[in-house]
């Protein structure tokens, strides 16, 4: 019996699999929005934009980004595409279909990240035999220091 708590204790103190903030000591964090990442995180998400920018003629200076997963799937309000995310039960989807692209967010695990409910994504973008991926991170909190309720943010 003690060798079983032994355990789930040791498991409940490994780290979170997602990307994990390089703040989050910091006692001045207090909403999930005020969470920072590394560069190297932050390069891995500037690359994976990169990989989705799409050349077109009727779009806004030419270029539009297959990796903008809430303009695809028709979640533009305030608030939709955030919740959206946190609504994903871990190994749940949502697709989209980009103009020359296909992508796919899955919830790969829910683990709080300090004291922030979180789940963590995985993003995946494929255009023709590539596939470009990247990490990504929700957590429930509240959005600002005067908002009433918690509530999903994309915070990676």
């Amino acid at each position: 019996m003690a060798t079983a708590v032994v355990l789930a204790v040791a498991s409940a103190a490994q780290a979170a699999s997602g990307p994990q903030p390089i703040n989050l000591g910091d006692p001045k964090v207090r909403r999930p929005g005020q969470l920072k990442f590394d560069a190297a995180l932050e390069a891995q998400k500037s690359a994976f934009k990169a990989f989705g920018e799409v050349s077109c003629d009727d779009c806004e200076g030419g270029v539009s980004f297959d990796t903008a997963a809430n303009k695809f799937l028709g979640l533009r309000d305030m608030w939709a595409f955030d919740s959206a995310l946190g609504a994903l039960e871990v190994g749940q989807s949502l697709n989209w279909r980009g103009r020359a692209s296909v992508g796919k967010i899955t919830a790969v695990s829910a683990e709080a990240v300090g004291p922030f409910a979180c789940k963590q994504l995985r993003w995946e973008l494929t255009r023709g035999k590539e596939t470009r991926a990247r990490d990504g991170l929700v957590c429930l909190g509240k959005s600002n220091p005067d908002a009433d309720n918690d509530r999903w943010l994309e915070v990676f």
